[in-house]
């Protein structure tokens, strides 16, 4: 008895506590629907590990889905961080959630178990189109803004998120081209897709500067109309102007504008925001980056109104409805279905209205499959310009493309980007060569310059093509005929071994120095020019 009236004495302190905090408020942060709390966030990049992980007020990091192996643990910096109690968002580049062709399986149960790795409240996701037509277009473009696109994207989304066990968060990319058919506003477009899929938001203040830049969207109109419940967290990024538009590089500082603006979207969102900045590469000094972070934090210090009750379950308790995060729409689209016997008392004039209406909507996404095909065509594979797009629009977008695919390919084959003139040599590579990732657009590449590399660049071809088998061998001849193997050993180890020289043919009058000029190794003794720096 002694133990019940205890037990009822302790419910009725907390219900007065939470009364007497629900009356003053509370400035604490609280977790939000998105599973974040308010506050500072980054985007976790391995050349950043060691500044974010030095910083004690990060409340969540970001890491691009694609770049985390779920069969492997994660980083010990980043599992650190998650021990500390910081929440991981994976942010997916590759789904292509606007394309008429629904998400590669094989992709959204990767993202499903990245996010299952990081032990993820959310994931998010762009909505965007990077392939269309089988061909993959390198990087997000953006889609139309029109019904029938609206239609495509939302059974996307639909479709992924069944099948990730964790909310989605929908971000608005930047573009340099705008469709010609673009009939709705940015803000309703997103609106609208959020409430038909029940997704979140991300908010890209650093998107929005470019979009007012180049196609003259005005900023507090787009902020009035987003619905702010829906925001799961706020972009920061920095980028540049060349050629006379905006270009979201992620690699440069961030410019007021764009502080500006996430000062603007602090005042007018209804409570507090968790926000992060994004770097992806020419990755600063510690003492930038922390300047950086320093003045998002800054930003946020503004104190916004009082924060309304949360429309969404908290998503680290809730746990996946039976049939995914869309179960519940499904389930209210279901009961809204007509009964069969009223179908058939339906007038037959209508059942061929409603027939005749599916027809044109196949038949509207059937065109759109052929415009968005043509798009990548056109900025990837040679082809014609479509109708009506600005030519100066497509023409920055196929350069930014380029450029994103060249600085990929050098990242992932440091040595042969040393090669002499590699960013030349590689676009007229490129130009009658779709993307096929910086594996593959590297392997091919060196492959085509195979008798002007050097030692080195033939020792990193003959690595990245060596057999996947606990034993292999592969060898090589630089463009001065100076012979290299490289071996992979029993346990995943590979060594470089360098082979003796070629004899010198007898009839040859050259001398040995003449046989095997000296070269860098990075540079071949076709092509005396220094390397690009």
């Amino acid at each position: 008895m002694v133990v019940v009236v205890v037990a009822a004495m302790v419910v009725a302190v907390a219900a007065v506590v939470a009364v007497v905090v629900a009356a003053v408020g509370d400035d604490r942060p609280r977790r939000k629907p998105s599973g974040l709390s308010p506050g500072l966030g980054a985007g976790w990049r391995p050349p950043l590990a060691n500044v974010l992980a030095q910083r004690a007020d990060l409340t969540f990091v970001e890491v691009i889905a694609e770049a985390v192996d779920p069969r492997a643990p994660l980083p010990a910096s980043l599992a650190s961080l998650a021990g500390r109690g910081v929440p991981i968002v994976p942010h997916g580049i590759r789904l292509s959630l606007g394309s008429t062709e629904r998400p590669q399986p094989a992709r959204v149960a990767r993202l499903a178990a990245v996010a299952q790795r990081c032990q993820a409240p959310l994931v998010s996701e762009h909505v965007a189109m990077v392939r269309a037509g089988g061909l993959e277009a390198g990087h997000l473009l953006p889609v139309p803004l029109t019904r029938q696109s609206l239609d495509v994207v939302a059974g996307n989304v639909r479709a992924v998120t069944a099948e990730l066990g964790v909310p989605l968060a929908l971000e608005h990319p930047a573009s340099l081209l705008r469709w010609p058919a673009d009939h709705l506003h940015p803000a309703d477009f997103l609106t609208e897709l959020a409430e038909r899929t029940d997704a979140l938001l991300i908010l890209d203040v650093a998107n929005l500067h470019a979009d007012r830049h180049n196609h003259s969207l005005d900023p507090a109109r787009f902020l009035d109309r987003l619905p702010w419940e829906r925001i799961a967290y706020v972009h920061v990024a920095g980028g540049v102007e060349h050629d006379g538009r905006y270009h979201d590089t992620h690699r440069h500082p961030v410019p007021p504008a764009v502080l500006d603006l996430l000062a603007e979207a602090v005042r007018r969102c209804p409570h507090h925001l968790p926000v992060m900045l994004e770097r992806d590469g020419d990755y600063p000094s510690a003492a930038r980056m922390n300047a950086e972070l320093d003045a998002i934090a800054g930003v946020l210090s503004v104190t916004p109104a009082a924060q309304p009750a949360p429309r969404f379950a908290d998503s680290r308790r809730a746990a996946k409805p039976a049939g995914g995060w869309n179960a519940a729409p499904q389930a209210d689209l279901a009961a809204e279905q007509p009964d069969p016997a009223d179908e058939q008392r339906v007038p037959a004039a209508e059942q061929r209205d409603l027939a005749a209406e599916q027809r044109d909507l196949a038949a509207e996404q059937a065109d759109l499959a052929v415009e968005q095909a043509d798009l990548v065509r056109a900025l990837v594979d040679g082809g014609p310009d479509p109708a009506a797009f600005d030519p100066a629009g497509l023409a920055a977008t196929r350069a930014a493309l380029l450029d994103k695919r060249t600085r990929e390919v050098a990242a992932v084959w440091p040595a042969l980007a040393r090669i002499p003139d590699f960013a030349d040599r590689f676009a007229q590579y490129a130009a009658g060569t779709p993307p096929r990732g910086p594996v593959a657009d590297g392997r091919a590449f060196a492959e085509s310059v195979r008798t002007t590399l050097g030692i080195v660049a033939v020792a990193e071809l003959l690595t990245h093509t060596l057999p996947r088998r606990p034993f292999a061998i592969r060898t090589g001849r630089s463009a001065d005929r100076r012979a290299v193997a490289a071996v992979r050993l029993p346990g995943g180890a590979v060594r470089m071994l360098k082979l003796p020289a070629p004899p010198i043919d007898p009839g040859s009058r050259s001398s040995p120095t003449e046989q095997r000029p000296r070269t860098r190794p990075d540079q071949s003794a076709t092509d005396p020019s220094p390397p690009r720096s």
